[in-house]
């Protein structure tokens, strides 16, 4: 079933100026309940004001946006109900912490939802959980953490709203190795204990091809493929055309396939270039 849904969505800034742009041309997409989806594109391709319209943030030029099968501008009503059920974490969120507590800053959602004091403290205590946040960190001011402790602090304001759908922009935008890793398997493990649909805007493809179900690549103000991440990547030429970065690994074995060695070009991870290569030397393919 489609969880969120654009019909010909358009927006254009600076309309009726010399400055009039438009960031999205006719839009049509469908994403299913359950999906982890990565979205991609070069800067100035679309995919922040797309995912600005999936809670209502911006409202579209032209098209529609549906969010569990309601247009979100129907109403006043809709709209809120649309902002309760896309949770948006912008890239950089610790910037947004602003409470004297941790628990304050990942209560604030909730709060505003209107719910009772023990349903708040029952969702920031589940949302402290799935982000690593102890009852310790909960008391403290949340600028006396680390960069990686504010972000799972970030994170976890919005997972507390326990929106149907997440969506995080750059998530591990900033991070070291150890807290990028971190991150990645909570955003991971949070879709398999929730169910919830996930989204996550990314640069970088080697966290595209190990975290994400489908991929979605914008281009130029459209959307240019929305695949699975074996689909996409067997379109790595085509990706590298329009100025997407694709995986190390993937890079090497375009490389050996030009020289002439019979390798797929549809690798996207260290593992499957591992099993590749050994399949190969099982053949008598002298590398």
């Amino acid at each position: 079933m489609s969880i969120l849904r654009t019909d010909n969505l358009t927006h254009k800034y600076s309309v009726g100026t010399p400055f009039e742009v438009t960031a999205l041309d006719s839009v049509s997409l469908d994403i299913e309940e359950g999906e982890l989806v990565a979205v991609i594109g070069h800067t100035g391709s679309g995919k922040s004001t797309l995912i600005q319209h999936f809670n209502g943030l911006l409202k579209p030029s032209e098209g529609k946006v549906y969010v569990d099968g309601k247009d979100i501008w129907e109403s006043k009503q809709s709209l809120r109900e649309a902002r309760f059920k896309v949770g948006l974490c912008f890239q950089y969120p610790e910037y947004q912490l602003f409470e004297e507590t941790v628990y304050k800053d990942i209560a604030f959602g909730p709060r505003n939802m209107g719910l009772s004091d023990d349903e708040i403290d029952a969702r920031v205590r589940r949302a402290a959980e799935f982000t690593g946040v102890t009852d310790e960190m909960l008391e403290k001011s949340p600028f006396d953490l680390s960069g990686g402790e504010k972000r799972r602090v970030a994170i976890a304001g919005v997972m507390a709203m326990e929106p149907k759908i997440l969506i995080l922009d750059e998530p591990t935008s900033g991070l070291d190795p150890k807290g990028r890793d971190t991150i990645l398997e909570l955003i991971r493990d949070y879709r398999e204990r929730t169910g919830s649909t996930v989204m996550i805007v990314s640069h970088s493809m080697e966290d595209v091809a190990d975290i994400a179900t489908k991929v979605l690549v914008v281009n130029s103000s459209k959307i240019m493929s929305y695949d699975t991440v074996p689909n996409t990547y067997k379109r790595a030429a085509e990706l590298l055309e329009v100025g997407l970065d694709v995986p190390s690994v993937t890079k090497i074995f375009m490389e050996l396939h030009d020289r002439g060695l019979p390798v797929r070009t549809d690798i996207y991870t260290v593992e499957q270039g591992i099993e590749e290569i050994n399949k190969l030397r099982l053949e008598g393919v002298n590398l």
